[in-house]
């Protein structure tokens, strides 16, 4: 008696696997496909036959299952209209889709320009009430330098993170609303974005030289001081003898540095005015510049955003609109055939007919492979077998 060996049971159960996987294959069952080719890969990489063999045999299952339905389905008198109807559909659902899956590029195009579209409107009016928010803090705190350089960063480096924020939900939204638009089942991936941290972006911010005013020198300045406490002094020592008041010496010097002190102060008083408004005034020149470079940088950042997003979807898109197109040219077709199958029932009857058999025979097959085999017996040992077979010592042979 010859034991069939361990590599002979492989490629008897890889032959079975082959034909489930067509059949499979022919009844438009995916689930079943991916399984079998899984099954095939296990089983070339020695996985025990045994828990193959019951994949295989759940899959002749459910294709007996599903045959035996469309059999009883077919030798209904109403199958053929109903067949009819339904090619009629999955033809009508493939043009549809392939009248809407032409105008995908569009509806990324537009998706992604309106995104560009409410970055800048937010960037633009969130900037515009950061220049007047910075513009009263200069005015009340006199900030100033590096003091206001600090202030702004702090409050960029947050806009950049909302941006980014912004970005990331485009990524992630925008495919699931295109493909929604166009009727694709089939889930997008989300555009992957590599974005640089927001404090880096602002870093390489970088402030210019001061543009500074024109300064009057030293001595314009103690004349502008000076020139009003001198004609307060002449003030107070005139008047009184103009209108012939006769004052003693301490008074009239008194008089004298009360004019000087007061138009005196009143000057200098409105020379530091000045000379704070024009710092205030640089400061805000300086904050409008650094805001106009960090205008130009992030809407550079979310341009290059908004690109790598359309070029990952673009592939993501295409990918999905093909598998989608295919899925359904490939019911459709099914759809043809069966109503093509349904105006001869008496064809169709006998290939299901020849497909039950062939299950069944796989099933047995299936079965035979499955049982386990007892091993062939060590070349210097007797089996039990050919020992209980063999006359005792002593015993006549048969035919003496």
């Amino acid at each position: 008696m010859t034991v069939r060996s361990d590599l002979s049971i492989q490629d008897d159960l890889l032959d079975v696997v082959e034909k489930v996987l067509q059949g499979a294959a022919a009844n438009v069952r995916p689930d079943l496909e991916r399984r079998m080719r899984l099954a095939a890969a296990e089983l070339a990489d020695g996985h025990p036959t045994m828990i193959i063999a019951e994949a295989v045999m759940h899959a002749l299952q459910q294709l007996e299952v599903e045959l035996r339905s469309r059999r009883a389905a077919m030798a209904d008198p109403r199958h053929r209209a109903r067949l009819a109807a339904e090619a009629r559909d999955d033809e009508a659902r493939l043009r549809a889709f392939q009248a809407q899956a032409g105008k995908w590029p569009r509806a990324l195009s537009d998706a992604l320009a309106a995104t560009m579209s409410d970055i800048e409107f937010a960037v633009h009016n969130w900037l515009r009430a950061l220049l007047d928010e910075g513009t009263a803090v200069i005015e009340s705190q006199g900030l100033a330098g590096a003091d206001l350089d600090r202030w702004l960063r702090q409050r960029l480096v947050a806009e950049t993170e909302a941006v980014h924020r912004a970005l990331r939900v485009a990524a992630r939204e925008i495919g699931e609303r295109v493909a929604a638009s166009i009727g694709v089942s089939e889930a997008v991936p989300p555009a992957h974005l590599d974005l640089e941290a927001p404090a880096e972006l602002v870093a390489h911010i970088r402030r210019g030289p001061r543009i500074l005013s024109e300064r009057q020198t030293m001595a314009t300045r103690l004349i502008g001081v000076l020139m009003p406490a001198y004609s307060g002094i002449m003030i107070a020592l005139i008047v009184p003898r103009f209108l012939g008041l006769a004052m003693p010496y301490w008074l009239s010097t008194a008089v004298a540095a009360s004019g000087a002190i007061a138009l005196g102060g009143t000057a200098l008083a409105g020379e530091k005015q000045r000379q704070r408004s024009r710092r205030n005034s640089e400061s805000a020149a300086e904050l409008r510049s650094l805001i106009d470079t960090f205008r130009m940088a992030v809407g550079k950042r979310a341009r290059d955003g908004i690109r790598a997003i359309e070029w990952q979807m673009q592939a993501g898109l295409s990918e999905a609109v093909t598998n989608q197109s295919q899925r359904l040219l490939a019911v459709a077709e099914a759809s043809r055939r069966s109503a093509q199958a349904g105006e001869q029932p008496e064809r169709a009857l006998a290939a299901i007919d020849l497909d039950l058999a062939l299950i069944g025979e796989l099933r047995e097959r299936t079965r035979r492979l499955s049982r386990p085999r007892r091993p062939l017996p060590a070349r210097d040992e007797p089996t039990e077998t050919l020992d209980a077979a063999l006359p005792p010592a002593g015993s006549p042979s048969p035919g003496t």
